[in-house]
């Protein structure tokens, strides 16, 4: 990156991304906070990435308790705001706005509000825990795209499924992960730093240590103009947590 930088954009000006906010904020959650105002739903956004950027704990817990007060869900901070402000502070990364350091802290602040946020977050709200089926996550070793994949187990233990979430697995770590028969999917988080060999390779053992599991593979690793799936060998590709699901379901019945 370069040392000549410019004064950052504002968050807001950030293109893919704010189209992006814009859109999540006017759909699902102004459905579900229909008494809310648009206007409110956005600051929050807003006052998340200022807050994340700062090293006091007390601003973001500050933050917390009004979001909370104002009736917004823990489960709805995770699923929606956490994962927006990650992927702003990515963006402006990429953009050369932001410095690597700050960044990190950002990120590392969103981990420590995702820890604290109660367990309604990650806690089955309807069919209880483990009954829809076992789910193995896998970020492996060096991977640069891990955060997504605790809010994702996070979304699907709320659904009722018994996810195994695997953090920096190193190669020979992810044949024992994977191989029980309990396991109806395995899905790979990766970003688009990842070679493709690399890529190849954690799915090589993956099918070592599960050869009939489906592998799917989620990420900004899709953003390539690739088809992904050819590439490294996995039999589906979505961001979508909900449609990576039923493809599973699917095989298994199959």
């Amino acid at each position: 990156m370069s040392n000549d930088k410019t004064a950052p954009a504002p968050a807001s000006d950030v293109g893919g991304v704010a189209r992006q906010v814009l859109s999540v904020l006017s759909s699902e959650l102004r459905l579900i906070y229909p008494d809310m105002p648009p206007r409110a739903l956005v600051r929050y956004l807003d006052e998340m990435q200022r807050a994340v950027s700062k090293s006091s704990p007390d601003t973001m817990d500050e933050l917390l308790s009004r979001m909370r007060r104002a009736g917004i869900r823990d489960a709805d901070i995770a699923d929606f705001y956490i994962p927006v402000v990650a992927r702003r502070l990515g963006e402006e990364w990429i953009a050369d706005t932001l410095e690597f350091m700050q960044v990190t802290v950002g990120m590392s602040n969103l981990n420590s509000l995702l820890r604290s946020l109660d367990a309604s977050w990650c806690t089955p709200e309807r069919a209880p825990f483990g009954t829809m089926g076992e789910i193995c996550i896998i970020a492996p070793a060096g991977v640069q795209h891990s955060f997504g994949a605790s809010i994702l187990a996070g979304q699907m233990r709320r659904a009722g499924y018994d996810v195994k979430l695997g953090m920096s697995l190193n190669l020979d770590q992810i044949v024992n992960f994977v191989s029980s028969p309990a396991t109806m999917g395995v899905m790979l988080t990766a970003s688009s730093f990842e070679s493709l060999d690399f890529l190849r390779l954690v799915v090589k053992k993956v099918r070592e240590g599960n050869p009939w599991v489906p592998v799917l593979i989620g990420g900004n690793v899709l953003e390539r103009d690739i088809d992904i799936c050819d590439a490294i060998g996995t039999d589906y590709a979505t961001d979508d947590w909900q449609t990576a699901l039923s493809f599973c379901a699917q095989r298994v019945k199959s």
